[in-house]
């Protein structure tokens, strides 16, 4: 694969990068149609990952395209294809990057953290390290999510059904009334129960592994070797925010903090979003399928100017960059 990191010149916009569960059937297929570039990184991916893009997700998709591995390669691959068809047909790249959950391994791609092939590398022994230590019983778990509550009530349940926060906790405040949970099945299911009279929406959501718990800390641990065996992470050179962190990454020391930590981490995204606006940053674009992280912009930055439709389609990705200060050089294809 050529590992050579996405980079260009100029952007007024901040990317973000969508995690699992924003994959579904025909993601990346329409780009990879018009794009000889695009098919070629596809191929590499699936080459490299040993899922085949096309199969899984052109036309009505596969059966498996849920699975996690297929999910995860597909979501990274589909996401790192938008940065790369702004970049070469529009000479355009963001200010800054953040990544939701999964979506952090695409946004160190676009921060110049980490190349395509090394990311990639890292996301497969994340989720073999997941899928091993789920098989041994070393952990088990799911999440859901609550909509219409704030912090402190969300908390004070969850105490109630489990005052052990290894067992159950909140795993990401996407935004200031709405929360994703994350812990011991039965517990997570109790609590969605609880909340549910009381909130706009609380529901489980298919996930197989208690992501954003201390329970994945073994799992953080051997992500911890696997980096130190060999994997160059650099300083950012976009600036990329972690939602672990609720702050931009300062350093590769940061980064690779980040990097081995944040699956057994809670994840701040609103507050993260905010960060990203007092930076400067007050245009969005979900680099990646689907429209969840759009939302949640909405939902937490209510100023901000954020791409619609999502970037799925040469002339959905030119619509965006025709409202983007543009490039010097021909004038874009369908640009308005």
């Amino acid at each position: 694969m050529n590992a050579a990191r996405l980079s260009g010149e100029g952007a007024t916009f901040g990317a973000l990068f969508p995690g699992q569960l924003s994959e579904k059937a025909g993601m990346g297929e329409a780009l990879a149609r018009r794009y000889g570039f695009i098919s070629s990184l596809f191929e590499d991916i699936s080459l490299h990952s040993g899922v085949p893009l096309a199969e899984v997700f052109f036309g009505d998709g596969s059966p498996s395209l849920h699975d996690d591995r297929p999910a995860q390669v597909g979501v990274f691959a589909a996401s790192l294809a938008a940065l790369e068809v702004l970049r070469r047909e529009h000479g355009l790249v963001p200010d800054g990057v953040c990544g939701y959950s999964l979506g952090t391994y695409a946004a160190f791609v676009a921060a110049g953290c980490l190349s395509v092939e090394d990311a990639l590398d890292v996301l497969l022994e994340a989720e073999r390290l997941l899928s091993d230590g789920k098989r041994a019983g070393d952990f088990e778990g799911t999440m859901g999510f609550v909509i219409g509550l704030g912090r402190a009530d969300v908390e004070a349940a969850l105490a109630g059904v489990c005052p052990d926060t290894s067992r159950l906790s909140i795993a990401t405040e996407n935004a200031s009334a709405q929360f994703v949970l994350t812990g011991e099945t039965e517990l997570v299911e109790e609590a969605v129960e609880l909340l549910r009279p009381r909130a706009l929406k609380a529901e489980m959501l298919p996930i197989g592994f208690p992501m954003h718990s201390r329970s994945l800390s073994s799992v953080c641990d051997g992500l911890q070797n696997f980096l130190e065996g060999g994997v160059t992470l650099e300083q950012p050179r976009t600036a990329l925010f972690a939602p672990m962190l609720g702050r931009r990454v300062e350093s590769a020391e940061d980064a690779a903090h980040v990097l081995s930590k944040q699956i057994s981490r809670p994840s701040l995204f609103g507050p993260t979003l905010q960060a990203m606006s007092a930076f400067g940053i007050h245009r969005y674009a979900e680099v990646g399928p689907g429209d969840v992280l759009t939302r949640l912009v909405r939902w937490t930055l209510r100023d901000a100017i954020v791409a619609r439709p999502a970037l799925e389609r040469p002339e959905d990705v030119a619509i965006f960059a025709a409202t983007v200060a543009p490039a010097p050089g021909p004038r874009p294809v369908g640009a308005v």
